[in-house]
């Protein structure tokens, strides 16, 4: 009891420490939020004409809304022409512009203007309202880590990209106000140099949450055995080092940190690719979309790199071009959101799943900004058209807005609540459903196998994620321990695992029964491979005979002839043997056998001898009986092929419909090639086929009505004796 208290303690004071991390650098941030503006003393967007001229591009906010137009060109200020050298000049000296009134000259649709600028001064909202998608993304970035922490307090990746979040969003802060407002003192500027140190230690917090998400890249007692973990060893202690060196060298201490940007960022990608392009580890299985994030994001980060090392007075000139402005727009929103896609590959990851808090958090977020929204409307239009229609406010429409908000309040948060259930796995009418449908499935499986992959598929589909569940070999199945579940959830899955149970013994009964009809089926198949040897064996001297009759009446009448005899004669006794102890053969075996008993037999006849197959190529890889066709034409020369007659024609036609193969043998013999029905020869070639492909086989010989004879045979080619 009291270690488990401690326990449940130490997480507490974890989630703890992590949100006071948060709030922590939310409140260092302030400062200089309320004293740096996010745009320069104009508030405009300039570009550069041909003659190096700055023109207005965009009005972004105060002094200049209202003031100045887009396409104004700024001449001079104070007296002091305003090009891009002067520009590049004071930004480098870091003189800002003056913070009192400018008196300033423009030309505007070819008029020289005289306007004088006011100071430059923005409330919080107005800051926060010019850079407001990006803020977000900022904020949402080191919420995300808050839920992987929450979740996970012991694991240090999450801390670790808790910690790579908050230095990014502090330096994006410093990136997007960059421009003092007010006069800074010493405090303020001891604030500053603080604010700078510690965001130059976000290119060292990247690289060491690449190289342990979702597990370091070195083991647990042997780290400084890997490259990775010295790697961020340096990194870390590479921001003092610049500092020193920046003042012992008198060099920009932002070129030095630009340096270690552009080498530390590749460094964290490439850890990136290695993660996600080589094969998933034994316990993680990588979806297509995830590699394709990690690619993508691995592309931006190395992109922003990129253009970090071009040259200032170069990145002016190429953002003239409005492709270049909007590759660098899309480089930084992707930038912005890197967070946000490392966070989606952490949550995938089973080792965090973050989901939990997620879908209990989002209705309330949603429903909050979308009815906070409807409430100000509502107030906002009545109050005005009230007011334009009698020139009286009314306090009712607050009251009126109220109500709507909370009466529908709660219906929308069910239904929300309902969907992100369904989405996130958690709606019980989905697992209900999930589970008997895993039940179905489990009275047909027929393996261990299908009854795992059943449990593991109702899961899946019931709470969008995998469970550990335990599978021995001998007993019943149970879900592993440390699954944290719902009360209901934990019984019905508990449920299901108790079925797959049952099925299990089920299935072990059936083999063991099956295990003696399995005997008494091999019993019954070695009598079948036994009287099927017989029938093969009644085939071999039937062939030998007739062929050494021929060989004997060639040897009186034509001894070359005889020799060429002997020598094809070898090669058919080697394939009758062959077949003989085969248990199938393909249909072009069976032809080129044909061609080879024909070469023999031309040698005897006089007659002209020709073969004929008409089929598809794929049926000559189909499965038929050793000797199929043998005693065919056998019977074909001895009832068809007379001493007197024309030509003797033997054809084969093969076809397959469905699952069925027809083979139809047939001559133009002029005798009718016998008698209707099978003789001896063509009934042991019937009992051939029955065992070769089952009692369904068919097998019929009849007259061809214009002359000769046709032996048609058909048979299922997925039936088991032919597989």
């Amino acid at each position: 009891m009291w270690q488990s208290f401690h326990v449940n303690l130490s997480f507490r004071a974890r989630r703890w420490l992590a949100l006071g991390a948060v709030l922590a650098a939310i409140l260092f941030t302030v400062p200089r939020f309320l004293t740096h503006t996010p745009y320069q003393r104009l508030g405009v967007k300039l570009d550069w004409t041909p003659d190096h001229r700055g023109r207005v591009s965009e009005v972004v906010g105060p002094p200049g809304k209202g003031l100045l137009r887009r396409g104004d060109i700024l001449v001079a200020v104070d007296g002091n022409p305003i090009t891009q050298q002067y520009i590049l000049k004071r930004f480098r000296e870091g003189k800002s512009w003056p913070a009192g009134p400018l008196a300033m000259e423009i030309e505007r649709s070819g008029r020289l203007l005289n306007l004088t600028v006011p100071p430059l001064s923005l409330s919080a909202w107005q800051r926060a309202r010019v850079l407001s998608l990006q803020l977000i993304t900022v904020i949402a970035a080191p919420l995300v880590a808050i839920l992987l922490v929450w979740r996970r307090p012991d694991l240090n990746a999450a801390w670790v990209f808790l910690w790579f979040a908050i230095l990014q969003a502090l330096g994006t802060m410093w990136s997007l106000f960059r421009f003092p407002q007010v006069e800074l003192g010493r405090g303020f500027k001891t604030y500053l140099g603080i604010y700078h140190g510690l965001v130059m230690w976000y290119p060292a917090s990247f690289l060491h949450f690449m190289t342990v998400f979702p597990r370091p890249r070195w083991s647990r007692h042997g780290p400084t055995r890997s490259v990775w973990f010295w790697l961020v060893a340096l990194a870390y202690v590479t921001p003092p080092a610049l500092i020193v060196a920046s003042r012992a060298f008198h060099t920009p201490l932002d070129r030095l940190y630009l340096f270690f940007q552009t080498v530390a960022l590749p460094l964290g990608a490439l850890s990136l690719l290695l993660r996600y392009a080589r094969p998933a580890p034994p316990d993680r299985r990588f979806l297509a979309s995830e590699r394709v994030l990690a690619i993508v994001l691995a592309g931006t980060l190395l992109s922003a790199a990129a253009l970090d090392l071009v040259p200032e007075m170069q990145m002016i000139t190429l953002l003239t071009l409005p492709s270049m402005r909007l590759l660098s727009t899309v480089i930084l929103f992707a930038w912005l959101a890197s967070p946000l896609l490392i966070a989606y590959l952490i949550a995938n990851d089973p080792v965090f799943d973050p989901r939990r808090l997620i879908v209990r958090s989002t209705p309330y977020a949603l429903l909050s900004g979308v009815l906070a929204a409807l409430y100000l409307g509502i107030v906002v239009v009545s109050q005005r058209l009230f007011a334009a229609a009698t020139g009286e406010d009314a306090v009712v429409f607050n009251v009126v807005a109220a109500l709507i908000v909370a009466f529908a309040f709660a219906p929308l948060r069910e239904r929300l609540q309902r969907g992100l259930d369904r989405l996130y796995g958690r709606d019980p009418q989905a697992l209900r459903a999930a589970l008997v449908q895993a039940g179905r499935e489990l009275l047909g499986a027929l393996d261990r196998d299908e009854v795992r992959a059943a449990v593991d598929s109702a899961i899946a589909r019931g709470l969008k994620r995998k469970l550990a569940i335990e599978w021995p070999e001998h007993g019943m199945p149970r879900l592993a321990e440390h699954e944290e579940l719902r009360d209901e959830e934990r019984d019905t899955i508990e449920n299901l695992v108790l079925q797959a149970g049952i099925r299990l013994e089920n299935l072990s009964l059936h083999e063991q029964r099956a295990a003696a009809e399995r005997q008494a089926v091999e019993l019954r198949e070695a009598a079948t491979r036994a009287e099927l040897v017989a029938l093969h064996a009644q085939v071999q001297p039937h062939f030998l005979f007739n062929a050494l009759n021929a060989l004997s009446y060639l040897t009186e009448t034509d001894p070359k002839a005889a020799q060429r005899f002997t020598e094809r004669l070898a090669d058919m006794l080697r394939y009758t043997i062959e077949a003989g102890q085969r248990r199938a053969a393909l249909l072009s075996e069976e032809i080129a056998f044909v061609e080879d008993y024909l070469g023999v037999a031309r040698e005897r006849y006089e007659n002209p001898l020709s073969f004929e197959y008409r089929g598809t190529p794929e049926l000559l890889s189909a499965a038929v009986p050793p000797l199929l066709l043998q005693p065919l034409v056998e019977n074909s020369l001895k009832h068809g092929c007379a001493p007197g007659n024309g030509a003797l024609h033997l054809r084969l036609e093969a076809r397959r419909e469905a699952d069925w193969l027809t083979l139809v043998f047939s001559d133009d013999g002029a005798s009718g090639n016998g008698a209707p029905g099978l003789g001896l020869g063509l009934g042991n070639l019937e009992q051939r086929l029955k065992r070769f492909a089952g009692s369904a086989a068919v097998m019929d010989a009849v007259p061809r009505p214009e002359g000769g004879f046709a032996v048609t045979m058909r048979w299922c080619s997925r039936s088991k004796a032919a597989a």
